[in-house]
């Protein structure tokens, strides 16, 4: 008797998380601003360094560069791979695509505004969908876009000064 309790809470379980999923939106943004003390030239370009990203961003252990530049692949701690690929690379915008190799997919766009006082105003903002109604209620419970974008912004902000610094330093 109780092996067939144990079965009923079991199907009501995946049943009910599948109808919540299904009830979920698809598509997740997350948005962060922030004011940068470096130029646009500077924010541009290290956003730009796929290559070096492992070196600032702590959740990046390698990344893959295609031959033709505009495309690559992050390798991510925990063994998620992240294929990005350049959409637009103007002076006032970066826009990139995204799929991952957990199942979601989207887009990442970064405005560069140039302020007066010779720095930058960057808005990011990561849209993600996720097909799946399972994996929409993981990655609603587990993720959050907001803070994902922020921590992405401080880690460049981190990044920006630390080469502003060695560059005056001269190394």
């Amino acid at each position: 008797m109780l092996g067939w309790w144990m079965a009923w809470i079991g199907i009501t379980g995946t049943s009910g998380a599948l109808l919540i999923g299904l009830l979920l939106p698809q598509t997740r943004t997350g948005t962060h601003e922030a004011l940068l003390p470096a130029p646009p030239e500077q924010v541009r370009r290290t956003i730009l360094d796929a290559g070096a990203q492992p070196a600032w961003r702590q959740e990046v252990t390698a990344v893959d560069l295609e031959a033709d530049g505009r495309a690559w692949t992050e390798r991510i701690r925990g063994g998620e791979r992240i294929r990005f690929e350049l959409v637009e690379a103007s002076d006032a915008r970066i826009a990139l695509r995204f799929r991952s190799s957990r199942g979601y997919h989207g887009q990442w766009v970064g405005d560069i505004v140039p302020t007066p006082a010779g720095g930058t105003q960057l808005r990011v903002q990561e849209s993600a969908v996720v097909r799946n109604p399972l994996a929409r209620l993981a990655a609603r419970m587990f993720f959050d876009p907001e803070a994902f974008a922020r921590r992405w912004v401080d880690a460049l902000a981190a990044e920006l000064a630390r080469r502003s610094t060695a560059a005056r330093s001269g190394r």
